[in-house]
């Protein structure tokens, strides 16, 4: 089967996808903007010949790029396109699909509600959006979402004919994954991942966890893993550079993008991955997404790809399978003294380990794949 993969700038979201549809005989061209692709570099260290790589310079308008990719995937004879990241430009790719007849053609969808919903407002390129984004759906009739929890949702909002599958931002490959993490008694690394971004997730929250731990004389380490994002990561970048601590330290990158060694570097080290996640948020076009249901947090992914446990709000929605390596938490305190349990008790951290690498088993290539049979062993015709 021939295959195209299509990626803006989730380049970590279609690392599962590219392994997931690398079996048999498929042939892979893989469709990618210049930055997503260094990050890419990084990701298929030894096997960048693998798959055929069609890069978009920066200075190549994105409109041309549709063309180059259409133009592709015709010369090819492609069974399969793959779009795992729109944006923008949503009629053109409508228009592309459409000239693309009976291919096949799977669409993730990363936030459900700006697909469907239409916030009133004044600006002519939102309706434009809105209108686009709504051709685009009547085009497509297969969907992907990267959380088990927006399958539902999603379907709810389609013709029942149209088919959702799940495929998540990242699986989980024991052999990438390396334990370095220093003995929780001696220092408790907590990783921030993904951009700091007030949308997403409240770093307020991080600061007080750090002052908690401070007042503990707890030795320890928090990362915010991600660059800083807009006035609010301004802010945030401001504090982070003031702040002071005696036996907490505070770690940043002022990098517009983390680079993968790096990135994997300290997620290996750490000993939980922290989301003060939002639990309402607004990303698109005004409209409201609900975290955990309509719209998906990424740092699930860096957990699941690294075997890490998590620390997580009460009410935030989670994969069945990550639930029992999540400690819940409705106030900071309560996270301060988990942790400081653990720094008495190494033994219960050790448990907490084998819960995250049982609950990353969920997301072995062989387990995702059985998930979505008619994704990964459905034949093609046309």
């Amino acid at each position: 089967m021939k295959i195209g993969i299509f990626e803006t700038e989730h380049f970590e979201g279609s690392y599962p996808v590219i392994k997931l549809l690398d079996y048999s005989n498929n042939e892979i061209t893989v469709f990618t903007y210049e930055e997503a692709d260094r990050q890419f570099r990084h990701l298929f260290p030894e096997e960048p010949k693998r798959y055929e790589w069609k890069i978009k310079p920066d200075k190549r308008s994105k409109y041309l790029f549709i063309l180059d990719m259409y133009r592709e995937v015709k010369r090819k004879k492609l069974d399969l396109l793959y779009l795992n990241t729109i944006l923008n430009n949503f009629i053109v790719y409508a228009l592309m699909v459409l000239f693309l007849r009976k291919m096949r053609v799977i669409l993730t969808i990363h936030s459900i509600n700006a697909w469907f919903e239409y916030k009133r407002s004044f600006s002519f390129r939102r309706i434009v959006r809105y209108i686009g984004r709504k051709v685009l759906l009547s085009v497509i009739s297969e969907f992907n979402v990267i959380a088990t929890a927006m399958v539902e949702p999603l379907s709810g909002k389609l013709p029942k004919h149209k088919k959702v599958y799940c495929v998540p931002d990242a699986i989980f490959e024991e052999t990438n994954c390396r334990q370095t993490q220093p003995p929780v008694q001696e220092q408790i690394n907590i990783v921030i991942s993904g951009t700091v971004d007030g949308r997403r997730r409240d770093y307020e929250q991080a600061f007080h966890l750090i002052q908690v731990l401070e007042n503990a004389k707890a030795y320890s380490t928090v990362t915010f893993l991600g660059r800083f994002y807009d006035d609010y990561g301004k802010r945030i970048l401001e504090k982070s550079k003031t702040v002071q601590y005696t036996f907490s330290k505070l770690k940043y990158y002022e990098f517009e993008t983390v680079p993968q060694p790096e990135f994997d570097r300290v997620m290996n080290a750490a000993h939980f991955v922290f989301i003060p996640s939002v639990l309402t948020t607004i990303i698109e076009d005004g409209v409201m997404e609900l975290y955990g249901t309509t719209i998906s947090s990424g740092n699930l992914f860096d957990a699941i790809k690294h075997a890490k446990p998590l620390i997580i709000p009460e009410l935030l929605k989670t994969d069945t399978f990550l639930e029992k390596s999540c400690f819940r938490y409705q106030k900071i305190e309560e996270i301060g003294a988990f942790l400081l349990s653990l720094q008495s008790d190494p033994l219960q951290y050790a448990n907490w380990v084998q819960k995250a690498f049982a609950a990353s088993q969920n997301y072995t290539i062989e387990k995702v794949r059985e998930r979505n049979r008619d994704l990964f062993t459905q034949p093609v015709s046309g």
